[in-house]
């Protein structure tokens, strides 16, 4: 991480020194500087291949190593350029190289290698968290902004042919007008700008009601206040809705990496499973406390949450037990869970009333006849009877 931020910000340096002093080559201090950045991120990515081999573009994080080998690729490709530039014999041809369309490419290849500084999402879950939901609204981003786009279009059409038609029956000076509505672009850009804050919506409206009419002011008026309260409104409950179910998503894969990464480290022989005693024994470790922490279970009470986890009353936890305990811990009851406890009582309400019901049968059957002991010498059976 401390190399992908000294490489951004070296970009940054070298770019504000170049134009500050309208250079069109790089001093060599920032070029060895690149070189060694250059070789440096080469060497991992290239070692990087070698260690995954094939699973390189399949294993989990796929995406970000060829985000990094697009990246490393991309500047090799810069540096091919520079050197190919700079090995040209008379100055004219460096002139030419320098204003050519291959110099063009490697400047534009430089700024792109300065969006590495993403990678730092890796490191940090809340930047991770933030980014993923910035992806994740940008479907929704795309249908809001066509939805905008054509209100505002349907307006500008109705605006540019009302100002057409005063153009038409008047010679006064229409400068504001066609300034602001001589064009359907220029119009769309207007309201656009109107509708984000880029220009005062009265500068827009005071042409309209002082050159044409104070009803299309009024129509305006109206069309902004639908735009602003009820479209960007709904535009934005959207992206805040959609941030939170992607947000939710997240957590739980990251819970589910957490509680991975804890059930490994508490399996010390990879047996597959945990007692309580190999937790116990972790108890104190930041991995442990943190679990516990995140589940809102204090760390004494250890014992009866490894009994809750283990159903089968086998005294050893599996990783699927594990690993479904935690996910139902975290977060509030769910539906299905009341149901499941509902459930469970009913059953138990059942047990218990036939136990009840064998118990009263037992209290309320007839005696038994009473046993005299055996008969006196002498005496027949039929005496007895």
């Amino acid at each position: 991480m401390v190399m992908i931020t000294a490489s951004a910000a070296h970009i940054g340096l070298q770019t504000d020194y170049m134009a500050r002093y309208v250079l069109r080559s790089a001093p060599t201090p920032y070029r060895v500087l690149e070189l060694y950045f250059c070789t440096i991120f080469t060497l991992e990515i290239a070692l990087r291949i070698y260690a995954y081999r094939r699973k390189f573009l399949r294993m989990h994080g796929w995406a970000w190593n060829a985000f990094d080998a697009v990246l490393v690729a991309s500047q090799l490709l810069e540096e091919i350029m520079l050197a190919i530039a700079s090995t040209e014999s008379t100055a004219q041809d460096v002139e030419a190289w320098n204003t050519g369309y291959l110099l063009r490419t490697a400047r534009v290849l430089r700024a792109i290698r300065a969006i590495r500084v993403l990678h730092m999402a890796r490191f940090t879950n809340e930047l991770r968290l933030i980014m993923s939901c910035i992806v994740h609204s940008i479907r929704s981003f795309v249908w809001a902004s066509a939805l905008l786009l054509l209100m505002i279009y349907v307006m500008s059409i109705y605006i540019v042919q009302v100002v057409h038609v005063h153009r038409l029956d008047t010679t006064s000076a229409t400068g504001e007008l066609t300034s602001w509505y001589g064009s359907v672009p220029r119009a769309v850009l207007s309201l656009f700008q109107g509708l984000t804050g880029g220009l005062d919506w009265d500068v827009l409206i005071s042409p309209l009601i002082e050159h044409i009419s104070p009803w299309l002011g009024l129509t305006f008026s109206l069309y902004t206040l639908f735009a602003i309260l009820a479209v960007m409104n709904v535009v934005t409950a959207l992206f805040v809705e959609s941030a939170i179910q992607r947000a939710e998503q997240v957590k739980e894969v990251q819970s589910v990496d957490q509680a991975m990464r804890l059930f490994k480290s508490l399996d010390m022989n990879q047996s597959g499973h945990i007692t309580f005693d190999d937790l116990n024994d972790h108890l104190e470790t930041s991995e442990v406390q943190e679990f516990f922490r995140s589940i809102d279970v204090d760390v004494s009470e250890a014992k009866c949450l490894f009994d809750m986890l283990d159903v089968n009353d086998t005294g050893s936890i599996e990783f699927e037990e594990f690993l479904n305990g935690c996910l139902r811990l975290q977060g509030p009851a769910k539906a299905i869970d009341l149901l499941l406890v509902a459930r469970e009582m009913r059953a138990n309400l059942e047990v218990q009333s036939m136990l009840l019901r064998n118990s009263f049968r037992v209290v309320d059957a007839p005696a038994l006849p009473k046993f005299n002991g055996l008969p006196e010498p002498g005496v027949s059976h039929s005496s007895l009877s």
